[in-house]
């Protein structure tokens, strides 16, 4: 892949509300399109023709519509996931990096991708932790000054 993604579904909570979320949208979207194509159909259509009748005429116009419309929901749901990748994507490493920087583990520096959203995180996480490593070794040093301090003293 050109954009160094391995994963598309890289957080589930998250992904997968904006899935559900896009694909709840997409059938609001259809069923108020039906609505009003059966409309249009029903008050401008023939006043002899039964509901049905009036049914029928709109699937026969529309029926490419409603298999067309069917068949670019998987690609619309995918997509939106694709996309929030560039905002999950980080915020699943910047996780992974606050939990080491929290137990105590090394911490490589933080660098997102070309096209995530959010670099300005990983530069401020990453002058974060140079500021945490260098308070300890300051703290560090200052121990050790003491300790040599308390030797010489003895």
């Amino acid at each position: 892949m050109a954009n160094g993604r391995g994963r598309v579904y890289v957080d589930r909570r998250v992904q997968g509300a904006l899935a559900r979320r896009i694909v709840g949208h997409w059938f609001i979207f259809f069923g108020l399109s039906m609505l009003c194509l059966f409309a249009l159909q029903y008050f401008t259509g023939d006043p002899t023709l039964t509901l049905m009748g009036h049914l029928g005429v709109v699937w026969q116009n529309y029926a490419f519509f409603v298999l067309l419309m069917f068949a670019i929901v998987p690609a619309f749901a995918y997509d939106s996931i694709k996309l929030s990748n560039r905002f999950a994507g980080p915020m699943v490493r910047l996780r992974k990096g606050i939990q080491a920087v929290t137990e105590g583990e090394p911490t490589v520096n933080l660098k997102f991708r070309k096209g995530d959203f959010w670099s300005d995180v990983a530069d401020e996480f990453n002058e974060m932790v140079a500021s945490i490593e260098a308070a300890k070794a300051e703290e560090a040093s200052d121990k050790s000054d003491r300790v040599q301090r308390e030797e010489v003293a003895c």
